[in-house]
C-alpha cells in the first residue's frame, strides 16, 4: 500500500471524523433545546413523514451516488449523466411523496400530515440534488470542504428550527430545520465544487454505472425497508408519543453511527481504491477501519446507555423517561450496525453490488418478519426485535464476502467480538457499581458512569486475546493522519 495514499486517507478520515464530532455536537444541542421546546408528539409526526420520505429517498438516488464513487475513473459525461440520472429521481420520488399525502394521513390516522407531507418533499428534492456534488469532491479527496459544507448546514438548520420552535410553530419547526438544513447544502455544495453538470450524452459507459447503482438501489431498499419496519409498525400499531419516544431512542443510538459512518464511505472508498492501485491488501486495511470506528462507536454507544437513567433527565427533561429502556436496548444494536457498514463498505470496494442485493434478499426478510411478531406485544419488543435481526444478519454477511470478495471472515469476526464482549462487559460492571454508589445528582452520575464505563471498556479491550496488538495498529493509523 502507497504510504502516501494511506496517510492522505488517514489525514481525511480525520477530519471526517473531527468534523463528524462537531456536527455531532450542534446536532446534540439543537436536539436538547428543541426536546425542551417541544413535546413527543411533535417529533412523533415528524418521525411518521420521515419513514416515507427515506424510501423516497432511496429511489432518488437508486444508488447512483454509491456506483460513482466506488469506480476509480470517473469522466465528466458520465458524471453529468449520473447527476441528471439522479435528478429525474430526484423529482419522480418528491411528487410521488406530495400527492400521496392524503393517503399517508389516512394510514396514520392523523390529518395534519395532509399539509406537512408536500412540504417535506420539497426537502427530498434538495437532498437529491446533493448526491453527484458530494461525490465528486470524495473522489477529488477534498474532505475538509466536506466538512465544510455538513457543518454550516447543520448549524443553520438548527438555528431556523429553534427560531420556529420559540414562535409557536410546533411540527412545523422540525419540518423548517430540515428544510433549511438541505437547502443550505446545496448552495455550499456548488460554490465548493463549482461544477455545473452537461447535458446528458450517449455513449459515455455510462450505462454498467446505471445497472451498479441500480443495483446498490435495490440492495438499499431492502436493507432501508428492514431498518424502518419498526417505526412503521409502531405508527401504526400505537399513537405518536409512543413513536416520539421510541423515535428519540433510536436516534440518540444511531446518531454516532450515522455521524461518523454516513460521510467517510466518501473517505474510505476512495482510499482504499487508491491504495489497492498501488498494491495494497484492502481486507487488512477495513480491518483497521473496523477496529478504530466500530471501537470508537462502540464506545458512544455504551457510555450513552450506562448513564441513561440520569443523562435523559439531565439533557432532556423528566418527559422523556420512557425513552431509557428503548436506549439500552437499541444501543446493542448500534453495535452490530456499525459492524454492518463495513462489511457495506466492502461490497462497495470490491464492486460486488449484485451480491449485496442477494446477501439483501436473504437477511433483510428476517429482520422486518422479527419486528412485525414484536410489535403485538409491544414497544421494547420491537426494540430487541429490531437488535436480533442486526446480530443475525452480521455473521451471515461475513460469510457472504468471504465466498464473493475474498474477504477473510474469521479475522473480522474474532475483531468484532473483541470489541462487543468489552462493551457488555463495562456495561454490565459499570451499571453495578452505579447502583452500589449513594445518590447524587444526575449530572455526578452522568460523569462518574461516563469514567467508569470508557475506563472499563478500554481495559477489557486490551485484555481480551489480541486485543493488545490490535490497539497498537489502530495507533500507527493514528500516527499515519498526525504526521500528514
Amino acid at each position: 500500500m502507497s504510504s502516501s495514499v494511506s496517510s492522505h486517507g488517514a489525514r481525511g478520515a480525520g477530519i471526517t471524523v473531527l468534523g463528524q464530532l462537531v456536527s455531532m455536537g450542534l446536532q446534540l444541542v439543537g436536539a436538547i433545546v428543541l426536546a425542551r421546546l417541544l413535546n413527543p408528539d411533535a417529533y412523533g409526526l415528524i418521525a411518521m413523514v420521515t419513514v416515507l420520505m427515506g424510501l423516497g429517498a432511496l429511489i432518488r438516488d437508486f444508488g447512483m451516488g454509491t456506483a460513482s464513487l466506488q469506480e476509480r475513473d470517473l469522466s465528466n459525461s458520465q458524471a453529468s449523466n449520473l447527476f441528471w440520472v439522479s435528478a429525474a429521481l430526484s423529482v419522480g420520488s418528491a411528487l410521488l411523496l406530495g400527492l400521496a399525502a392524503p393517503i399517508v394521513a389516512a394510514m396514520f390516522g392523523d390529518d395534519r400530515l395532509t399539509g406537512l407531507v408536500p412540504v417535506m418533499a420539497v426537502v427530498l428534492l434538495l437532498t437529491g440534488l446533493q448526491t453527484q456534488h458530494q461525490m465528486r469532491l470524495a473522489r477529488q479527496m477534498r474532505f475538509t470542504a466536506m466538512v465544510v459544507a455538513s457543518v454550516t448546514s447543520i448549524l443553520v438548520g438548527i438555528l431556523v428550527g429553534i427560531a420556529g420552535a420559540l414562535l409557536g410553530l410546533g411540527y412545523w419547526a422540525l419540518a423548517m430545520q430540515q428544510g433549511a438544513t438541505a437547502l443550505w447544502m446545496v448552495v455550499a455544495l456548488l460554490v465548493l465544487t463549482r461544477w455545473i453538470p452537461s447535458l446528458p450524452v450517449r455513449g459515455a459507459g455510462s450505462r454498467k454505472h446505471v445497472h451498479a447503482g441500480a443495483e446498490y438501489g435495490l440492495a438499499n431498499m431492502l436493507g432501508y425497508a428492514a431498518d424502518n419496519a419498526d417505526t412503521l409498525m409502531i405508527g401504526i400499531r400505537f399513537d405518536a408519543i409512543a413513536l416520539g419516544n421510541y423515535n428519540r431512542a433510536f436516534q440518540l443510538f444511531m446518531q454516532p453511527i450515522t455521524g461518523v459512518f454516513g460521510p467517510l464511505i466518501r473517505v474510505v472508498v476512495p482510499t482504499v481504491n487508491r491504495a489497492t492501485a498501488s498494491g495494497g491488501d484492502p481486507h487488512r486495511m477495513l480491518l483497521r477501519v473496523q477496529s478504530s470506528l466500530v471501537g470508537l462507536a462502540t464506545w458512544a454507544l455504551l457510555v450513552t446507555a450506562a448513564v441513561a437513567d440520569w443523562l435523559i433527565p439531565l439533557l432532556l427533561g423528566d418527559q422523556w423517561n420512557a425513552l431509557v429502556p428503548l436506549l439500552q436496548i437499541l444501543a446493542l444494536g448500534g453495535v452490530f450496525k456499525a459492524l454492518s457498514q463495513i462489511n457495506y463498505w466492502a461490497y462497495v470496494i470490491s464492486k460486488q453490488s449484485r451480491q449485496l442485493f442477494y446477501s439483501n434478499l436473504v437477511t433483510k426478510p428476517i429482520q422486518i418478519s422479527l419486528v412485525v411478531i414484536a410489535a403485538f406485544f409491544g414497544v421494547e419488543w420491537v426494540a430487541w426485535a429490531y437488535v436480533a435481526g442486526r446480530a443475525i444478519s452480521w455473521p451471515i454477511n461475513l460469510v457472504w464476502l468471504a465466498r464473493t470478495a475474498g474477504q477473510p471472515p474469521t479475522a473480522a469476526l474474532i475483531n468484532g467480538l473483541r470489541i462487543l464482549v468489552a462493551a457488555v462487559v463495562a456495561y454490565a460492571v459499570t451499571r453495578i457499581l452505579l447502583g452500589l454508589m449513594p445518590a447524587m445528582t444526575d449530572f455526578s452520575m452522568t460523569l462518574s458512569g461516563v469514567l467508569m464505563a470508557s475506563v472499563l471498556f478500554f481495559a477489557a479491550f486490551l485484555a481480551s486475546p489480541g486485543g493488545a496488538k490490535e490497539t497498537k495498529r489502530i495507533l500507527t493509523l493514528a500516527n499515519a493522519f498526525r504526521s500528514t
